[in-house]
């Protein structure tokens, strides 16, 4: 009996090896910097200070692709921010000629190999947050909506150290308290049928 175990064991992890699965996750790679605080029109009146966030995404495989992408940013006080785009803020923060685009912008068809630069710009964060989560929803759809299972968004945490924000954690994550938000954001935008 024992033999027959063995055997049974080792043709299993002989099948594994020679068949692989490759996850329909990995049609997509991305990728995010560490928020930062931006000051506009320092030092006059109109003085305003931004919180932020650069991001790419990038179609890995050799198919058009749709990325129906949403950010969110949530504080541990309970506020959620809807991510901006200012022109003037993404051409101040862009280097060697690269052009960010707006989280609108960053939705929609990839065709294959195509990377996107995104700026989101979030506006009054309550001073008194010692962590925040950004929340981008719609990167998990390839794998989830096969299964008709939820899409998972993907959560990356900060904590303040001082003025600025140190990354905690990241992963798709369970925590739906954003949902709500993102459907509220939207405002009068068109919903698109993602389904194929």
């Amino acid at each position: 009996m024992k033999k027959f175990k063995y055997l049974c064991f080792m043709l299993f992890l002989n099948v594994v090896i020679l068949f692989p699965a490759t996850s329909d996750a990995s049609q997509v790679d991305f990728g995010w910097s560490v928020p930062e605080y931006f000051k506009f029109n320092e030092s006059s009146e109109n003085e305003k200070k931004y919180l932020i966030w650069v991001y790419s995404i990038r179609n890995t495989i050799d198919q058009k692709i749709l990325i129906p992408v949403s950010t969110i940013l949530s504080t541990d006080t309970d506020k959620f921010y809807e991510a901006k785009y200012i022109p003037k803020i993404a051409e101040q923060v862009s280097e060697d000629g690269e052009k960010y685009l707006s989280p609108d912008k960053m939705k929609g068809e990839y065709d294959p190999g195509v990377t996107r630069m995104g700026i989101a710009v979030f506006e009054d964060i309550d001073p008194y947050a010692q962590k925040i989560n950004i929340f981008m929803t719609g990167l998990s759809h390839f794998f989830f909506w096969r299964w008709r299972l939820s899409d998972y968004s993907y959560k990356i945490t900060y904590k303040r150290s001082g003025s600025k924000w140190i990354l905690e954690e990241h992963g798709f994550s369970k925590d739906n308290s954003h949902r709500n938000h993102v459907d509220k954001f939207k405002g009068a935008q068109p919903d698109i049928n993602y389904w194929p």
